[in-house]
C-alpha cells in the first residue's frame, strides 16, 4: 500500500499515466486485504472483555481518515498540489510498516497455525499485559488448536459451506454487512446528491464535509458504548434508524423538502456510526469458533465488497440522470469527495 502510494505520487510528476493505473491496480488488490488483516489482528489480540471496543477502532479510524482526507483534499489546504496531497499517505505508511516488524504475531495465529504455545503466551504478555487470566486464555487457544487441524486438512471456506451451522452464521454475517451498502454511495457521491436537491453548491460542500465530521463524532462514541450494550439491540435499533432515514430522504427529495432531505442524510450517517459500522464488521468472526473466524470473516468481506461494487455502480444511474454528470459535478467538488 505504501509503496503503491508513492507510485502515484511519483505518477504526477511524470508525463506516464500507466504509473498511476498501476499504482491503482496495487492499491485496489492490497487495500481489502489490509482491511481484512487488520481487523482479524484486533480480534486476536484482545481480551474477551475489550473485543467489540478494540474492534470498532477499525470504523473510528476510518472516519478519522476520511475526515483528515476532506480537510487536506480542500483547495485551500493541499487541494491545489496533487503531487503532495498523494505523498501524505507514504508518511504514515512508511512508519506503521516499521512498527510492525517489531510486532509478534497474533496469539491465535501461533498456537492453531505454529503449534508454539511459548511463543503465544508471550503474545498474549505483550498485547494484554501479564495477568493471571494469561493461562486461561493460552489454555482455549490450545483447545481450538485441535479443531484447526481439521480445518487445515478440509479447508475453512469448505467447511462453513457444508456445515449447516456455519451456514446459518454465514447468512446472518452477509444480512449484517447488507446495512452497510447506503453507506458508501453517500459518502462518495454526498455532495452530488445535495446539488441533485438544488442545494447551493457551497452549502452542498459544507453540509458533504459537516457529515465526516459527525461520522467520526458517531463512531468515537459507539466505541465507548459497544461493549456495555447488546449486539442485537445496537444492530436493531441502528439499522431501524437508517432504513427509517433513507426513507424519509427519499419522500422528501420526492417532494421537493430540501431541508428535510439532507437532515435525513444525517440522521442516517450518524445512526450507522453508532450502531452500523462498527459492530458489522466483527459480527461474523464472534458467531463462529476461533479456527474458522479468519475463513468467515474473508467470505463475508469477499461477498460485501461485491455487493459494494454493485451497489456504487448503480446508485448515481438510478437517480435518473446520465453517469457522465457524477464525472461533471465530481470535478467541481473535487474537495468534497
Amino acid at each position: 500500500m505504501t509503496a503503491a502510494c508513492g507510485m502515484q505520487m511519483i505518477a504526477s510528476l511524470t508525463p506516464f499515466p500507466e504509473i498511476l493505473i498501476v499504482g491503482r491496480i496495487i492499491t485496489a488488490v492490497f487495500s481489502p486485504l489490509s482491511d481484512a488483516a487488520l481487523i482479524l489482528y484486533l480480534q486476536e489480540i484482545s481480551p474477551s472483555n475489550l473485543r467489540g471496543t478494540m474492534s470498532s477502532l477499525f470504523s473510528t479510524g476510518y472516519a478519522v481518515m476520511c475526515l483528515f482526507g476532506v480537510f487536506l483534499g480542500h483547495e485551500d489546504v493541499l487541494g491545489h498540489s496533487l503531487t503532495v496531497l498523494l505523498f501524505v499517505p507514504v508518511i504514515p505508511g512508511v512508519i506503521s510498516t516499521l512498527i510492525l516488524v517489531f510486532l509478534p504475531e497474533t496469539p491465535k495465529f501461533l498456537m492453531i497455525s505454529r503449534h508454539n504455545m511459548k511463543a503465544a503466551l508471550a503474545s498474549l504478555r505483550f498485547y494484554q499485559g501479564d495477568r493471571e487470566e494469561l493461562q486461561d486464555e493460552l489454555d482455549k487457544l490450545q483447545v481450538e488448536s485441535k479443531g484447526g487441524e481439521v480445518e487445515e486438512s478440509q479447508g475453512g471456506v469448505k467447511m462453513i459451506m457444508s456445515t449447516r451451522h456455519l451456514r446459518r452464521a454465514l447468512t446472518i454475517s452477509v444480512a449484517v454487512l447488507v446495512l452497510t451498502l447506503p453507506f458508501y454511495p453517500i459518502l462518495q457521491n454526498s455532495t452530488y446528491f445535495f446539488t441533485h436537491l438544488n442545494v447551493p453548491n457551497h452549502v452542498a460542500q459544507l453540509s458533504s464535509s459537516l457529515l465526516m465530521v459527525l461520522l467520526t463524532f458517531a463512531c468515537i462514541t459507539s466505541t465507548c458504548i459497544v461493549d456495555k450494550l447488546p449486539r442485537r439491540w445496537m444492530l436493531l435499533t441502528a439499522g431501524s434508524s437508517c432504513m427509517l432515514s433513507l426513507l424519509a430522504f427519499v419522500v422528501a427529495a420526492e417532494f421537493g423538502f430540501q431541508l428535510l432531505a439532507v437532515a435525513s442524510v444525517f440522521v442516517f450517517v450518524f445512526s450507522y456510526g453508532v450502531g452500523i459500522g462498527p459492530v458489522a464488521w466483527f459480527i461474523s468472526p464472534e458467531l463462529v469458533p476461533l479456527q474458522y473466524r479468519s475463513a468467515m470473516f474473508c467470505t463475508c468481506y469477499g461477498i460485501h465488497s461485491m455487493l459494494v461494487v454493485l451497489t456504487n455502480f448503480a446508485t448515481v444511474p438510478l437517480l435518473g440522470q446520465p453517469y457522465l454528470a457524477l464525472t461533471v459535478n465530481c470535478e467541481q467538488v473535487t474537495s468534497s469527495t
